[in-house]
């Protein structure tokens, strides 16, 4: 019986070829995008799900409360970890990871220097709670002693040659360490980001915890019976408890007032495997993805099989007075409902199988060009494929039995005498069923275009918004402060023409800055911002301007100078700031001292974060200061010969650099990485939203072809009657238009609203305009009438003897 429901509905299919290519295709390319977006989640949603005790494994996250704003940090400070585990009884261990932000370490392996960005340092423990493969060395002791390092393989082979290296001695940053262990590279679906891994055995800060200052990203892995809301819940307790002395010291104020001018410590426990979906906090270890966008993806994916599935009940019911011939028929040759709904299942399961196999090569063959655009590294090897099973044959069903419907189990139950009669074909139901399907389509792709319009606008926004400062040519030297004679460099590299101006800081916009507390005079409260450190003629460089007072100048000390930004003035309370005196504590040779800085110059608000965050208090100090360090070297270049330019300043970098590999990047681009989440998100959406609009259109041009061929007998009527063809052309697309018009109504204000939500991810965002929605509407119009308008012509050209003939 089976092969008997199989050879028949293969001989439909072959029948009736343009119905059936039409289906295979619009079905193929929905399966191949949902396929495509599917290893895109998997792959979001595995990270850190690999870990053996990733469930109860947890980061502790930091609100931390300032009068007139909120940060949130993925650092905290070093001494909790520890009182976690000796105050908590439901946290089993506590370890610690320590990463350098934008600081370029170096390593000199004998007489050979390398620059490394991914150096961190970890609790002896590290590797207990993260058992990270070694292929050399023992990971129970091998961060136990002092200056110990593990390389991961990558590593070791570059410095090395092999991986055999336990015992070798190299330098970082100018102190002897000897290499303990090789582990394994890190797969690329964690959080964690580092090369080498230094023990923190024998440092300081052990000896003397802070419970104030944030430095430590901290992870508690607890008992696999406790609650992880309990164990936040005991936090403030212990904040109190611990850091209460230590703030009342930094400030010179009680801890209970401090807390009620508005500053609060706010601990928050964070499962290890949603951090990278999940986590927006400051001081990551690398850009993490968005949950949020993964919900998208996978409603595009919903969306674009419904609208493959839509064509085929479509041009289902646009054949379904044929095909109900066909079921009177049977049911007058004795065929039972039963038979004839496996029957046109059949037909859908055997559409559906075809275009899964088809898609499963289009997957292949695309994949190298979704990587490149998602830039991920997404491969179908034999654990791929397992998994890809169970989806295949879930979406297989799916299909089926949406596409498979209507045939199946609507004309399926009409009954023989009634078919007969005619009755099925002149009911309004099918049409009806038919135009609603089609407004769901064109819903769809206009809310994608809309989504993927605004997407690139926010992008475009973002790009070229004036953030305060210059950003275009500005080459951006890293480990500046590290030569021996910074100021000399600066001075020779502006003799390099195409050198305009240099200045030095310690972080560039959109780096890490640090935070820092001060106190207005005359009054107790403790206000707290962000803080860098700048030369005489960084501001300068970076084209920041002032509004009130001056910069920092060769002519004046200003080891105990401050500028402000106006958010800072304004937190401070200080109408007229210029000569007024604010006091910030500082560690100097090792005793915390409270400093009187005078405020000089009041800075333009420039947009040194990411414009998803609102410009916040910012203190500019000077590298006379106690605090005065200097990680980068800004160079404002002319846009013309810049790797000429470039080479030049290379050439003397080699002769200040002591053998240190030169550094260097754009501004502009450094800029674009805080973005790449957006980025990457927009292009995909805005692929799959044109192959959404394709196979639409495909079913649009079989649904067109079809209602082409029933008016044959009317068009040829209507022509030998003296119909224009532009005429018949109107005619046959002014339903299809109105349909258009129907889901644009519907689409506005479903995607206004997305979008709305989306853009409050900004603290700086591009309007909503109602252009956009229009011009989306118009493109998917166009598209539509395009699609319609050549079966249209073509039927409106034809010769009206023969459609008269036809009958």
């Amino acid at each position: 019986m089976f092969k008997n429901y199989l050879k028949i509905a293969y001989r439909n299919l072959v029948k009736n070829k343009i119905y059936t290519g039409i289906n295979i295709l619009g079905l193929t390319l929905g399966l191949t995008c949902c396929l495509l977006i599917f290893l895109q989640v998997k792959d979001e949603v595995s990270y850190d799900k690999f870990w053996a005790d990733q469930k109860e494994i947890y980061r502790v996250g930091l609100e931390r409360i300032y009068p007139d704003h909120i940060n949130l940090y993925a650092i905290i400070p070093d001494g909790f970890a520890e009182v976690f585990k000796d105050e908590i009884p439901e946290v089993e261990d506590a370890t610690r990871l320590f990463t350098f932000g934008d600081f370029a370490s170096m390593v000199q392996v004998d007489e050979d220097f390398y620059e490394e960005r991914l150096v961190a340092m970890a609790d002896s423990n590290f590797f207990e709670m993260f058992p990270i493969p070694m292929v050399a060395g023992d990971a129970k002791t091998a961060l136990y002693q002092t200056s110990a390092y593990v390389l991961n393989e990558k590593t070791a082979l570059k410095y090395f040659g092999t991986i055999d290296v336990v015992g070798k001695q190299l330098k970082v940053n100018g102190q002897d360490v000897e290499v303990t262990g090789v582990m394994q590279d890190l797969p690329v679906n964690t959080h964690f980001n580092f090369d080498m891994l230094g023990s923190t055995a024998g440092l300081p800060f052990n000896q003397n915890p802070t419970y104030a200052s944030f430095s430590a990203m901290t992870y508690i892995k607890l008992i696999p019976t406790a609650s992880w809301e309990k164990v936040q819940n005991d936090i403030p307790s212990l904040v109190k408890k611990y850091a209460a002395g230590q703030i009342e010291q930094n400030t010179g104020v009680n801890y209970d007032d401090y807390i009620a001018a508005g500053n609060g410590y706010n601990y928050f426990l964070q499962p290890l495997g949603d951090i990278h979906l999940t986590s927006k906090l400051q001081n990551e270890m690398k850009a993490n993805g968005d949950i949020r966008y993964v919900y998208i993806f996978i409603s595009i994916a919903i969306f674009i099989l419904l609208i493959a599935s839509v064509n085929f009940i479509n041009l289902a019911t646009a054949r379904s007075s044929e095909r109900a011939r066909e079921v009177g028929v049977r049911k007058a040759m004795g065929s039972d409902r039963q038979q004839l709904i496996i029957q046109f299942l059949m037909e859908a399961v055997l559409l559906v199988v075809i275009s899964l196999a088809l898609s499963s090569i289009l997957v292949g063959l695309a994949l190298p060009f979704f990587n490149d655009m998602a830039q991920k590294s997404l491969s179908i090897g034999m654990d791929e494929a397992i998994d890809l099973i169970p989806w295949l044959l879930g979406m297989g069903v799916f299909v089926s039995l949406v596409a498979g419907y209507y045939p199946a189990f609507q004309i399926s139950k009409m009954h023989a005498v009634e078919i007969m009669k005619g009755k099925l074909s002149s009911t309004r139901k099918g049409q009806f069923l038919r135009n609603g399907l089609v407004v769901f389509q064109f819903t769809i792709s206009i809310m994608l275009i809309a989504g993927t319009l605004i997407i690139q606008r926010q992008i475009s926004f973002i790009q070229t918004k004036n953030l305060g400062f210059q950003r275009e040519n500005v080459l951006v030297v890293d480990r500046f402060g590290q030569l021996e004679n910074p100021e000399t460099f600066r001075k020779e590299v502006l003799k390099i023409p195409g050198v305009l101006n240099a200045g030095g800081s310690s972080a560039m916009p959109g780096n890490s800055f640090f935070g820092v507390q001060f106190t207005p005079e005359g009054k107790s409260e403790v206000l707290t911002g962000k803080g860098f450190v700048a030369d005489d003629f960084f501001l300068n460089a970076m084209g920041i301007k002032m509004t009130e007072g001056r910069m920092f100048g060769e002519e004046f000390n200003d080891s105990t100078s401050v500028i402000l930004n106006h958010a800072a003035a304004q937190a401070f309370g200080l109408e007229d700031p210029i000569g007024k005196k604010i006091y910030s504590g500082a560690n100097v040779n090792g005793e915390q001292v409270n400093i009187p800085y005078t405020v000089v110059g009041l800075a333009e608000d420039f947009h040194f974060e990411s414009l998803h965050l609102p410009i916040t208090p910012l203190a500019i100090f000077s590298t006379e200061s106690a605090v005065g360090f200097q990680n980068f070297l800004a160079l404002n270049i002319s846009g013309d010969y810049p790797q000429q330019t470039i080479a030049d300043v290379e050439k003397l970098w080699d002769s200040f650099g002591q053998n240190q590999p030169f550094s260097f990047s754009f501004l502009e681009n450094n800029l674009q990485k805080q973005y790449v989440e957006e980025q990457v998100s927009s292009k995909i959406l805005a692929s799959f939203s044109v192959l959404a609009i394709l196979i639409a259109c495909i079913g649009l041009f079989g649904l067109a072809a079809y209602t082409a061929y029933k008016k044959t007998k009317e068009i040829g009527v209507r022509k030998v009657l003296g119909a224009s063809t532009s005429g018949l052309v109107w005619m046959l697309t002014t339903n299809f238009s109105k349909l258009v018009l129907v889901a644009f109504v519907i689409a506005v204000p479903i995607s206004y609203w997305a979008m709305d939500e989306w853009l409050q991810t900004f603290a700086y965002q591009t309007e909503l305009n109602p252009l956009i929605f229009l011009l989306a509407g118009v493109l998917v119009m166009i598209i539509a009438l395009l699609t319609v308008s050549y079966q249209a012509f073509s039927a409106a050209r034809s010769n009206p003897v023969k459609s008269l003939k036809s009958e």
